[in-house]
This record gives C-alpha cells, structure tokens and sequence, in this order.
C-alpha cells in the first residue's frame, strides 16, 4: 500500500539527460498546496488542446485510465517558485530516460485490460488510483497485448522489496 508523502518521486538515476519543461496548469488552482485535490509529484499529466497541463486521468473517477500521452510531475505540493509565478508554471519530465522511486502508484488495482503489478519489468499505465482516501493520477500496471492503453514505463523493484516504494524506469524502448 502506498502512502502520500512530503516527497513522493525521487530520481535514482542521473536526470542530467532528461529535460525538464514547465508548462502553465489549466486549472492554477492545483498548484496551491490548501487545495483539497491539490497536485502531488509524481502525478502524470498530458498536455491539453491550449497548450496548458492537466491531469493525466479525471481524478474524480477512480480506475479512470490515461488515453494519451503523459508526462510526470516534477514538483513538490507547495513550491514557493511555482506559488511566486503568476501563470502557475509546473514542470514535467519532457523527455530522456530515467529511473525514479513513486508513491503514486497502486500496485493491486487492474484497470480495464490492466494487471496488478507483481514482476520486474512489468509494463505500467497511468490511471485514477486512491491513496487514503483521495484520488491522484497514477501508475497501475498494464495488461500487455491485451491492454491499448500507453505505457509509460517499467517495473524495476517492486515496493515490497523498496521500502514502498515503486521504482519504475522510463526508457525510449518501453
């Protein structure tokens, strides 16, 4: 079970590589830390019609999958920069490969073709998942041939032998 913390995506490999691109939020609401649904890093997100991020998946419908493309959110709830911009600029892992730990994950739901994650190198999707009693859009594992949602990465260490924590890769070959 995971749980949300002060810092919930952690990088484990160099990030050097990857680059990182702040977009403006559609909703600049998200980007205040008193929000009851305010964003957490480590949430996926896609880059809508405006040019502007939202979620990945509608939060307010759980096991809601992403049909797009989505990028993670590399900003911790309440950052004094992101809060000083008037336009509510958050970034996101654009592009490059990486590897990072997650507590946005839930490692047991099996959304539509999806499978619960329980392998190394297990494909993994983004979808609505509930930690506590709050809804965030994050990773679930994906089903494979049988799954036409994207994927996003792979199993590296399983939470259980992580301390909780997922850790998952993002590599060109996914």
């Amino acid at each position: 079970m995971s749980t949300v913390q002060r810092i919930n995506f952690e990088p484990v490999s160099d990030i050097l590589a990857t680059q990182r691109r702040d977009f403006a939020l559609d909703d600049p609401t998200l980007a205040d830390p008193l929000n009851a649904v305010a964003l957490v890093d480590g949430e996926y997100m896609v880059i809508n019609s405006s040019y502007k991020i939202v979620r990945a998946s509608a939060i307010g419908t759980p096991g809601d999958p992403a049909l797009s493309t989505s990028f993670p959110l590399f900003a911790e709830r309440g950052r004094y920069d992101v809060q000083a911009l008037a336009s509510r600029k958050m970034p996101i892992i654009f592009m490059g490969e990486f590897e990072v730990d997650t507590r946005i994950f839930d490692a047991s739901a099996a959304i539509g073709s999806g499978a619960a994650i329980s392998a190394a190198m297990q494909p993994l999707k983004v979808a609505t998942v509930t930690i506590g009693s709050r809804n965030y859009s994050g990773l679930v594992g994906h089903g494979g041939s049988a799954d036409s949602d994207p994927i996003v990465g792979r199993v590296t260490r399983l939470p259980a032998n992580n301390g909780g924590k997922l850790r998952y890769m993002r590599a060109f070959n996914i």
